[in-house]
């Protein structure tokens, strides 16, 4: 099971616009020597939504190939296009992610309905676990609590990063919480409460 302090990597970049691999793997390196329990590759803060995807796919292999199993890697694979995210969530988890990272379809602000059809075709294709990713300051939306209510069913979906800001919402969330669905903290400033 993923837990503990997971971080979320920028994805550098060389003035020509190309993907800085040597930035990329100092990074990995620092973060796994000073403990870090997990690394984030290709969330939003990795800039996911401007990068190819024959660029992503570059940036997952060579990460998964630096990390080499020493901590658990989790892989940016969302859209808000379902077919590109069950492209990428069937491709990145054959390559060998840990677990996948879900953003809420962006700027679509689709029905529940739409959400659990989203979410349960990418953990269809996925040979790998999923994690939900609730970020409406950038998405649009926050991930209904009915639909996290059905979602928290899925084997396929083991937890939600959990970045609204909003207490209420997170202890909404944290009813569905047990050994098969966790709540990881998308904002620093709250993760005590």
């Amino acid at each position: 099971m993923i837990k503990g302090s997971l971080v979320a990597l920028v994805t550098p970049f060389n003035e020509d616009g190309s993907v800085n691999f040597e930035m990329l793997s100092s990074l990995i390196e620092y973060h796994i020597s000073n403990d870090t329990d997990g690394i984030v590759i290709l969330g939003t803060t990795g800039e996911a939504s401007t990068i190819s995807f024959s660029e992503q796919v570059e940036i997952v292999k060579y990460s998964i190939d630096v990390i080499n199993k020493r901590v658990p890697v989790i892989i940016g694979a969302g859209s808000n296009n379902t077919m590109e995210a069950c492209k990428k969530a069937k491709m990145f988890s054959s390559l060998g992610a840990d677990s996948l990272l879900v953003v809420t379809p962006y700027y679509n602000k689709t029905n529940s309905e739409g959400l659990v059809k989203h979410f349960e075709a990418i953990s269809d294709i996925s040979s790998c676990p999923i994690i939900l990713y609730n970020v409406p300051s950038r998405t649009g939306m926050s991930i209904p609590i009915n639909v996290i209510a059905r979602l928290a069913q899925n084997d396929k979906i083991i937890g939600i990063k959990e970045a609204s800001g909003d207490l209420n919402y997170s202890k909404e969330v944290a009813e569905f919480i047990n050994e098969n669905f966790l709540m990881f903290s998308g904002n620093d400033d709250i993760i005590v409460p």
